[in-house]
């Protein structure tokens, strides 16, 4: 075979894989690789409901219901790739991989929970066992939190005067975009608590340059051409920074400083144009994105005392 065939049969090959790789990439972003409920509340001793209401575009959103002493809801939000009770890697996909770190959102529901708090926590679309729904990064999934509300509020045996939101990454993103486009619908909301919203843009590009070297940042011209042929927002447009503004509530981000999947001025300019009262926690452990998500399980006394402060 003469080396110039070789060289294209090459060049073919490599072409192809870049393609097919952008391509599994794109659709992990899109639909993300749904991690299974395994995981429930009456493990960490909590009694709780399962639940079933529609988002408001009309996807049925599957959850939990946790009664509290205290006549005051907190609806808990999680992160993208996790579900209501969090992340197990021997679960992940091969291309997101969170290396080792479960995510155990359940013990901070359960620290919530133990101080008096009702919880509602759910399954965003497309993940755990919510219907299927393409991944806006918040752009979407805020219908879902609407339809979240929506269900407190046609419970009768709920007094729904007191909510609050404790929501992670891309909860923190769907809850604050909610806040812009329905305002009217959060006067009774007594605070949130933003625990590491993420602009989508910069999340990818720090996920690849740390996780497959510099070289990785070669995947992202593609990929989001991908994405936007098959109906997806631009990345740069899948954050919540051009909707703080509009956050009426006292306000508490969180942000742990050794997150090597994102840019510190990231979460900085949320909170440099979201109104007062705000406030913004930085974690000095040096812990992995995924592993900063236990924090509060591990270390409850700040978010109850945010919480607590509102109420």
């Amino acid at each position: 075979m003469p080396g110039w065939l070789i060289a294209i049969i090459v060049l073919a090959v490599l072409a192809a894989s870049y393609i097919a790789i952008c391509y599994a990439f794109a659709n992990l972003l899109l639909y993300p690789k749904r991690q299974p409920v395994v995981r429930s509340p009456d493990e960490y001793g909590l009694k709780y409901e399962n639940v079933e209401f529609k988002s408001t575009d009309g996807l049925k959103l599957k959850g939990w219901f946790i009664p509290g002493a205290l006549k005051k809801i907190i609806i808990v939000t999680h992160p993208m790739f996790c579900n209501r009770h969090g992340y197990l890697t021997r679960n992940q996909s091969l291309l997101a991989s969170a290396g080792t770190s479960d995510i155990d959102l359940l013990s901070s529901i359960k620290a919530l929970n133990q101080a008096g708090y009702s919880i509602l926590t759910f399954d965003f679309r497309n993940h755990g066992e919510s219907e299927k729904g393409m991944t806006g990064v918040g752009l979407n999934e805020y219908q879902d939190v609407l339809g979240a509300m929506d269900y407190l509020e046609s419970r009768r045996d709920l007094d729904t005067s007191g909510l609050a939101f404790v929501s992670f990454c891309m909860g923190a993103n769907s809850t604050i975009v909610a806040m812009s486009k329905a305002k009217e619908r959060f006067k009774k909301v007594k605070c949130l608590l933003a625990f590491q919203p993420i602009s989508f843009q910069i999340f990818v590009r720090s996920y690849l340059k740390a996780n497959y070297t510099p070289l990785g940042l070669a995947l992202m011209p593609l990929m989001e051409r991908i994405c936007r042929w098959r109906g997806g927002y631009p990345l740069k447009e899948m954050s919540p920074r051009e909707f703080v503004k509009d956050i009426a509530v006292p306000t508490l981000y969180v942000q742990g400083k050794a997150d090597r999947w994102t840019e510190l001025t990231d979460i900085q300019s949320f909170y440099d144009r979201t109104p007062e009262p705000k406030a913004l926690l930085w974690l000095e452990e040096k812990m992995s994105r995924p592993e900063s998500y236990n924090y509060f399980g591990k270390h409850p006394e700040k978010m109850l005392e945010f919480v607590r402060s509102h109420f």
